[in-house]
């Protein structure tokens, strides 16, 4: 099955239980034919005053790719619980797993007017008690091959590394910034960008870069799989 044009991506996605799934929507390229899939749902449901990710995963099925519809609506703090179910899931080998498929992220690329996908296999969403900075100070020998850099984003500002303010910048502007740091520090090792999410982000936010820094990795580097997602 693949799924290419506005009007089936709607249907698509809102034929859950005739439950609207409101997709991401953002400028960034990705593949947008996945053929042989299932489909996994993350709804935004209200119970009185409080928001929940309704995941729907019944239809999950190991040998295909997994394509994931999250309503752009939800914070990342009502997604922690859902995103580790999946990745539990996807991860947990069985008889019937199959090599060679993966588990996407879905949005709606605004560019080409079509849907498009971003993998994430490999992402490892951290303990929410710590930054990235936090973490290596403890962790000192994880990723001790790597300069880091540090990218935060918060609910109004995006700040590297806890001293420089990328706020109000594109994000081409902001990855020429972090490259031009990096030129400017003149250190001769691999490098590694990590992200680092307020939890009261909105998940459509999240994507939007996560996607555009898997695709635009940066010099000499790339994107760290281990996303943090804090409370201030």
């Amino acid at each position: 099955m693949k799924f290419l044009y506005l009007i089936i991506f709607s249907v698509f996605f809102i034929s859950c239980k005739d439950q609207e799934v409101k997709i991401p929507v953002n400028d960034n390229a990705g593949p947008n034919e996945i053929w042989d899939n299932s489909r996994i749902y993350v709804l935004f449901k209200k119970e009185g005053n409080d928001t929940l990710a309704d995941l729907k995963l019944g239809q999950a099925i190991t040998t295909t790719h997994w394509l994931t519809a999250v309503d752009r609506r939800l914070k990342l703090k009502h997604l922690d619980e859902a995103f580790r179910k999946i990745i539990k899931k996807r991860h947990k080998k069985s008889l019937h797993s199959k090599e060679g498929t993966h588990a996407y992220f879905a949005y709606l690329d605004s560019l080409r007017k079509k849907m498009a996908f971003i993998d994430f296999d490999s992402l490892q969403f951290m303990p929410d008690y710590f930054t990235s900075e936090t973490y290596f100070k403890k962790y000192s020998k994880d990723d001790k091959d790597f300069t880091k850099y540090h990218l935060y984003f918060f609910q109004k500002q995006i700040i590297l590394n806890d001293t420089i303010k990328l706020t109000g910048l594109n994000k081409k502007q902001i990855i020429d910034s972090i490259n031009q740091v990096i030129k400017n520090e003149k250190i001769d090792t691999a490098n590694r960008l990590y992200l680092n999410f307020d939890s009261e982000v909105y998940y459509d936010r999240f994507l939007d870069y996560y996607t555009f820094f898997k695709n635009n990795p940066v010099k000499k580097g790339k994107l760290s799989p281990k996303i943090f997602i804090f409370t201030p």
